[in-house]
């Protein structure tokens, strides 16, 4: 037998596959074979995935495991049993035949994705729907929640976000209740329950789409981000370039997220995000050929949408995930630096030939000082608790101060083209805009007065949610948000590092854990700059992917102790 083993980038997917059935019908594990065979595990990894040619050991893998060498061999494969062709390829999703039930709780996920990233093309771009479709996320939670409530609860779910999460969301409910009873004069019943649809929404989406996702179609998933990344450069340079150049306004490059091109700086992250993944772990899918492409011109919008706001968290989310998919394979590291460099590149150009995105202002303002900046807007907080004591505990009510709830009503005036709801909250506050002492006293003087920093007016705005929540519901509901999204965070972290070293590919799920990780990271920064836990259309997107994940990793971690 020789030594080493002949390489080959096309090999049939048959010798690989016979390598995988062969070790699992004989009942060895990757390192029992790898002993036996004197290979390490990560060669009978690449054997597996079709990456080297198992010819060579063909001898050796039939004495071990009772299959005969022919099965092995390029020039003499020979078919698989009927038995063996139902097993899972292992380097490949699971080609999974799912009941009309699953698949039917599928298409409900994926086309709830895709609608609460194109709504807004079609309300306020292409405007061939009236603008009271932006209001779809809430049929869409109402749906999901309703059809999941028919299906069992999904199995495997033993883990932190399963076992807490339902009980931190109670608490935060009866600490907005709380809130409520005990400032009876400030709250109305509309800006409060915004404020609790807004935080306590995306978790009921997570539990539903837990239950109607069919595990072993993580590969469906992927193809729909990758579909609708694509439909953002393509919009982007279609019609958003024209605009812009056309008018001067960098605030128009907004993909099909109409006039909020913060929605479109996050998901570009993810696309970005999942585009290095499967550059990384899925080498024969068509799209890995044009990844270099399109993670630059992801950079590249992200940069020309000129949120300056964030370009502290998307130089810290692709620092991340260059740090998560280098860590085991060298691919990973090539395609988290190009994301760097193409992103640093895409800086340079703009500072130097863009001055409309000032973004000479950013890279030159004092870290510290932006700190110090946003460290003011949370001694807001401070002052209240000192005034009013009892809010510490209580809060001010929700929809009180400056949260979501309270924005959509108190600012209902507002002739932004981004002011999609004011209409409609005018309409349920009687036509005037809705006000309570302490947002007058502590929130308006600050808006009023709100000067540019480093380019941007969202470092002097006291809209965080970090801020909002402690206001609205105490120091007990800030504690008890922060908790949900870092263990979700943690949660997605934990799984994306058990994944990327695993031995055993996962096909497309390490992408997309990698992308949902990614999407927490973002959103724990967002929301220090801005009320982005509270923007459905976003958070929905990131806790649908984290149920997809868990229940993708559950099943298969099932399967494998099984």
């Amino acid at each position: 037998m020789s030594s080493a083993p002949t390489e080959s980038v096309r090999l049939a997917p048959e010798q690989a596959r016979a390598v995988w059935e062969a070790r699992r019908s004989a009942g060895l594990t990757e390192k029992a074979l790898a002993e036996r065979l004197g290979l390490s595990l990560w060669e009978i990894e690449r054997l597996e995935q079709g990456e080297t040619d198992p010819s060579p050991y063909a001898e050796a893998l039939e004495k071990h495991t009772g299959r005969p060498r022919a099965s092995f061999r390029a020039d003499g494969f020979a078919e698989p049993s009927p038995v063996a062709l139902t097993a899972e390829p292992p380097f490949r999703d699971r080609p999974k035949v799912i009941s009309h039930d699953e698949r039917a709780g599928e298409l409900l996920v994926l086309a709830s994705i895709a609608a609460l990233v194109l709504v807004r093309f079609f309300t306020e771009v292409v405007a061939v729907v009236p603008r009271a479709a932006n209001f779809i996320d809430i049929p869409i939670c109402a749906m999901l929640v309703s059809v999941a409530l028919m299906r069992p609860p999904a199995r495997g779910a033993g883990d932190w976000l399963s076992r807490w999460v339902p009980v931190l969301a109670l608490g935060f409910l009866l600490l907005t209740v709380v809130g409520a009873v005990t400032n009876p004069s400030r709250v109305d019943i509309a800006p409060a329950l915004v404020f609790v649809y807004g935080i306590l929404s995306p978790l009921l989406v997570y539990g539903a789409v837990r239950r109607l996702w069919p595990a072993g179609r993580a590969l469906a998933a992927s193809r729909l981000l990758v579909a609708l990344g694509i439909v953002q450069l393509v919009v982007v340079v279609a019609i958003d370039i024209p605009r812009f150049v056309s008018s001067n306004n960098p605030d128009l490059i907004s993909g099909t997220f109409g006039t909020n091109a913060y929605q479109l700086v996050f998901f570009l992250l993810l696309f970005v995000s999942l585009l290095a993944g499967i550059y990384t772990y899925e080498r024969q899918r068509a799209v890995a050929r044009f990844i270099p492409l399109l993670i630059a011109l992801s950079l590249a919008t992200i940069v020309l949408a000129q949120f300056r706001a964030l370009l502290l968290t998307t130089g810290l989310c692709l620092l991340l995930g260059a740090v998560i998919l280098g860590g085991r394979r060298s691919r990973g590291l090539i395609a988290g630096g190009m994301a760097m460099l193409a992103f640093m590149s895409a800086l340079a150009f703009g500072a130097a030939h863009l001055p409309i995105l000032k973004l000479n202002q950013t890279l030159h303002q004092d870290p510290v000082s932006l700190a110090s900046q946003r460290l003011n807007i949370a001694g807001q907080v401070e002052q209240l608790y000192t005034d009013q004591p009892q809010s510490t505990v209580t809060g001010t009510g929700p929809g009180t101060f400056s949260s979501r709830g309270w924005q959509t009503f108190a600012l209902s005036d507002s002739t932004s083209d981004s002011n999609v709801v004011g209409s409609y909250a005018l309409a349920l506050t009687g036509g005037q805009p809705y006000h309570t002492d302490v947002s007058d006293r502590y929130v308006r003087p600050l808006l009023e007065h709100t000067a540019s920093v480093a380019g941007s007016r969202a470092v002097n705005q006291p809209l965080t949610d970090y801020v909002a929540v402690a206001a609205e519901v105490g120091f007990g509901g800030l504690l008890i948000l922060v908790a949900i999204y870092v263990g979700a965070f943690l949660t997605a972290l934990r799984r994306t590092l058990s994944a990327v070293a695993s031995p055993q590919p996962l096909g497309a799920l390490t992408a997309l854990l990698v992308t949902t990780t990614i999407a927490f990271f973002a959103l724990l920064q967002m929301g220090v700059l801005e009320n982005w836990l509270e923007v459905t259309r976003l958070t929905f997107v990131a806790w649908a992917l984290l149920a997809i994940c868990t229940r993708e990793f559950d099943a298969r971690a099932e399967a494998a102790g099984a």
